[in-house]
């Protein structure tokens, strides 16, 4: 939801919460006060008959026709000279509930003592709330249109610098290596909102200069030496050697060969954390799984490795080519390292997800933890535990899915191309290999 219907959603219910509040509480004001004018009122009545009569003139005149009653009191005067009742009775001739003041006022007139009364019908708290009510909810429904109608209005001065800002937040690239251009802004909170950003990813264009300076370097330098080493050793290994020391000449051949594999990939991870590789156009798997396969086929004739193949044709996906080979060769080449001989793989592309299944003993560690850096299931191995690293990273950059399974001697790896696909393989459920899949 917006910031703007959330502040005006807000607000409304404010209003909708103080609104009755204020009514009652205005409903209870208005009545008392009315009461009372009309209790004052009929105290004056009280005291001008009274003023006639010690005058000796007959009041007849006065109180012809209005609610008065004057009566003899016997005995004395009570110690409260003015008392005043309130009666809720229906009228049956209305048909309706009534309320009436009457006013007791009590005097004495030379010898005697009067009860002069005054009574009059005045408006009941329900007509006064339910006058109220109407106009309540007319206001509310004008105060409802006003302040979303305003608020639109307003919010296309006061937001806009704050859309300008994220505007600009998606058009920055690190890559690019230009500062981030913010609108200028009179509003406190988004200038404090602007400092903040540019402070941000000025630091973030500094780290990732330095980041890939390094990785920059690290491929120069150390690739270098590494040559050096490698090349030192064959010279080393056409000489007139014994059979020790061609055991430790071809030993070190192979801790440099590691070495430099290891150099490469950690090169490679770094350059994909900083998303070097990007595009715009897709590219068809299928041809770069072809391809691939027929790469690793004499290694898997070698192993007696049974390949079972499930291909749909034009898969388009939008993936860098490099990495769409770096993915297709890491999984299998694990699936052929971490097989038995005679064991099998199944390859299984669709236009929703690739799985690559293989036979083989059971992990020692959680396939989760296969994914991290340098985490293997066989820490003897040759394996220098970077081939997942890479792949899951693959899948982060093109924003696919990764989820490494093992059950009934198989492990599969399945690469989902669309985030609505991967509930569907959370549930524990046993997938299928390709060779179970329909044709």
């Amino acid at each position: 939801m917006k910031l703007l219907n959330k502040i005006t959603l807000w607000f409304i219910g404010v209003v909708l919460l103080v609104t009755p509040i204020t009514m009652v509480i205005s409903r209870n004001n208005i009545k008392k006060h009315l009461d009372q004018a009309e209790i004052e009122r009929m105290k004056a009545v009280n005291d001008r008959v009274a003023q006639q009569l010690r005058a000796g003139e007959k009041p007849d005149r006065y109180t012809h026709g209005r609610p008065i009653e004057i009566s003899l009191l016997p005995g004395t005067l009570p110690a409260e000279k003015v008392t005043v009742s309130k009666d809720n009775y229906v009228a049956e001739d209305l048909g309706r509930k009534e309320c009436r003041i009457t006013v007791n006022s009590y005097y004495e007139v030379g010898a005697q003592h009067y009860k002069i009364s005054s009574f009059n019908y005045v408006i009941k708290s329900e007509e006064i709330f339910q006058g109220m009510l109407t106009a309540v909810i007319w206001k509310i429904v004008l105060l409802t249109i006003a302040v979303s109608v305003t608020a639109r209005l307003i919010s296309g001065k006061i937001f806009l610098p704050l859309r300008r800002t994220m505007k600009a937040i998606h058009r920055f690239d690190l890559k690019q290596k230009k500062k981030i251009q913010l609108p200028e802004t009179s509003t406190t909170e988004f200038k404090e909102l602007n400092a903040f950003l540019r402070k941000m990813t000025d630091k973030a264009m500094e780290d990732y200069a330095a980041v890939k300076e390094f990785s920059e370097n690290a491929a120069h330098e150390l690739q270098t030496p590494l040559a050096v080493i490698r090349s030192k050793i064959e010279l080393l290994s056409e000489t007139n050697i014994d059979g020790t020391q061609a055991a430790l000449i071809g030993d070190m051949q192979n801790a440099i060969e590691k070495l430099s594999h290891i150099n490469r990939s950690l090169i490679l991870l770094t350059k994909l954390e900083n998303q070097e590789f990007k595009t715009t156009e897709s590219l068809k798997f299928c041809r770069v799984t072809k391809e691939v396969l027929a790469t690793y086929e004499d290694w898997i004739l070698m192993r007696d490795i049974k390949l079972s193949t499930q291909l749909d044709k034009a898969v388009p996906l939008n993936i860098h080519p490099a990495l769409a080979e770096m993915l297709m060769n890491n999984l299998l080449s694990n699936a052929i390292r971490h097989n038995r001989d005679g064991g099998q793989i199944d390859v299984l592309l669709t236009h929703r997800e690739l799985c690559i299944s293989n036979t083989g003993l059971p992990p020692q560690i959680p396939t989760s933890e296969l994914f991290q850096r340098f985490k293997k299931s066989n820490q003897s191995s040759d394996s220098i535990g970077l081939g997942l690293a890479i792949v899951k990273q693959i899948c982060e950059v093109s924003n696919y899915t990764i989820d490494y399974t093992y059950t009934n001697g198989w492990h599969r790896i399945h690469v989902y191309f669309f985030k609505e696909d991967v509930p569907n393989v959370m549930n524990g459920e046993p997938l299928p290999t390709a060779a179970e899949m329909p044709a």
